[in-house]
């Protein structure tokens, strides 16, 4: 009776993993795939505001300034300024996503790609916007 007893035991405990292991594996997927969704979606909101409020400080003219109080998420590779593009690189499970934003006026300047908060400036000149980190 004891050696059924043992057998018993192991099998309930087999059946239990059978579960909890896929089980286990989904969820790990869920959360992958819940921390790529929201590293994108806070890039894209400061990737947007930048870009928003570039265009409306370069419609001001000079010497108008505008000063954002901004977030870079984890997860940044890269941040880049080229030309009328912002452009950040985030680090995915599935790889490296572009999030960019196309502004009217060319872009001068740099920002971070380590995740904090940062008071960004940007100012109109003539023919660009410059966007720096006020220290």
């Amino acid at each position: 009776m004891e050696g059924q007893a043992a057998i018993d035991y192991f099998s309930i405990i087999s059946i239990a993993f059978m579960i909890l292991i896929p089980l286990s594996i989904y969820v790990n997927q869920l959360l992958n795939n819940f921390r790529d969704d929201t590293r994108i979606s806070l890039a894209r909101d400061v990737v947007k505001r930048l870009g928003e409020n570039a265009d409306w400080v370069y419609s001001q003219g000079p010497p108008a300034k505008r000063s954002l109080r901004i977030r870079i998420p984890d997860g940044i590779e890269e941040v880049s300024l080229d030309n009328r593009t912002i452009l950040f690189k985030v680090r995915t499970s599935a790889g490296v996503s572009d999030v960019y934003y196309e502004t009217i006026p060319s872009l001068n300047g740099s920002l971070p790609d380590k995740e904090g908060d940062y008071i960004v400036s940007l100012t109109a000149f003539e023919d660009y916007v410059n966007i720096s980190v006020v220290e």
